[in-house]
């Protein structure tokens, strides 16, 4: 798998900020190495690249939308007020299902043929 296009389809996938990349690249390179992890070398094939990093992607989503999600995140409108404008909790069931999704398609290159999904 190539970083960089994990790190550009997690980016499409999440909407995260160019400015914010560099944040993230850490949390995009786990999600890689944990997936690289759990996929058996034997059964990999390179038509299957593209599919594991789009699910690298997919699992990087999920932890960011977790990790933003339990940031308290305010901001202050043009007239004073605070306002919490960022709440991603509503982005987690969403995240969560795009991540299984992603996964199930390329179970078969597991070494039992299924991944344990861990939740935050």
């Amino acid at each position: 798998m190539e970083f960089e296009r994990v790190l550009l389809c997690f980016q499409q996938l999440s909407g995260c900020r160019a400015e914010k990349l560099e944040e993230v690249t850490a949390l995009v390179m786990s999600a890689m190495k944990s997936l690289e992890r759990e996929i058996d070398p034997v059964k990999m094939r390179e038509s299957a690249v593209p599919a594991c990093e789009y699910a690298a992607a997919c699992m990087a989503v999920y932890d960011y939308v977790c990790r933003e999600a339990g940031r308290e995140q305010m901001a202050v409108t043009a007239g004073g007020t605070a306002d919490n404008s960022g709440d991603f909790s509503h982005r987690i069931k969403g995240a969560a299902e795009l991540k299984r999704e992603a996964v199930r398609r390329i179970e078969w290159l597991m070494p039992e043929g299924v991944f344990l999904f861990e939740t935050m």
